[in-house]
């Protein structure tokens, strides 16, 4: 099957790694599941037995689709970039899982895509390269926008490292399974998610300078609001954990 490097396609291939993914998925009765990249369909036979619920695949290679819907034909494929895709005209507001081998050059925008959807799935299984998977996962001391972000929306559990030699073609780099819970509770996470985006412009700055010369506050305001928080004034953005980024937003905000 020829690979086209525009998809980032990298198809995966170890049947022992096929059955760790499947085996990390709980999908829950009605829940309909849906996979990203199926590809060639190694990982989606597994996945197909534990859709009760339903199963959708969303597929960018126009080429792949024929096959898929051949070896699938109980399956909802939707030809699209699944960055832009409607996951909630798909979902119907029916719960849902998502499992994928995430592309290396699309993940975090899928991501971002499916998480600020109206109806975000339960659960997400997915494999990212291994260092982004570490950033989401990253504590207090080594934090990112990347890691707010993810940990505003979900709680990150890992499950297992995957060298390069399951996928053809290879790629150069490990990669990681994650399962991520989605959280539940309504707070504004574009806004803090946009606080912490100005905190780490200059991560090895002192988070008060660069907050007050961002004209979020002034430097009397910010000030209070670290301390509020329980910090230093001299703390910087990447010691800071998640519920820290929520804390100081409301602290900045209090209205």
């Amino acid at each position: 099957m020829p690979l086209k490097k525009s998809y980032g396609q990298h198809f995966l291939h170890d049947k022992n790694i096929i059955a760790k993914i499947i085996a990390g998925v709980s999908v829950e009765t009605g829940e309909l599941l849906i996979e990203v990249g199926p590809g060639a369909g190694a990982l989606t036979e597994g996945l197909a037995d534990l859709a009760g619920g339903g199963l959708a695949l969303i597929e960018a290679d126009r080429d792949l689709v024929p096959s898929l819907r051949d070896r699938f034909p109980q399956a909802d494929i939707v030809q699209a970039d699944a960055a832009i895709v409607d996951y909630d005209a798909i979902t119907q507001n029916r719960p849902w899982i998502f499992v994928s081998n995430l592309p290396y050059n699309a993940g975090n925008a899928i991501l971002e895509k499916i998480f600020t959807s109206k109806n975000p799935p339960r659960q997400l299984v997915v494999m990212v390269q291994k260092e982004v998977g570490e950033r989401m996962m990253a504590k207090a001391g080594e934090m990112s926008v990347l890691s707010v972000a993810t940990q505003l929306y979900c709680d990150v559990e890992r499950l297992f490292i995957v060298k390069p030699g399951a996928f053809v073609p290879p790629p150069k780099v490990d990669s990681i399974v994650l399962r991520m819970t989605t959280k539940t509770g309504e707070f504004d996470r574009e806004s803090i998610i946009a606080l912490a985006k100005i905190g780490f412009a200059h991560r090895r700055k002192q988070l008060r300078q660069t907050l007050a010369q961002a004209n979020v506050a002034d430097l009397v305001a910010v000030d209070t609001a670290i301390e509020e928080i329980g910090y230093p004034k001299t703390v910087r953005p990447q010691e800071l954990n998640t519920a820290d980024w929520v804390k100081l937003f409301s602290a900045l905000n209090p209205s």
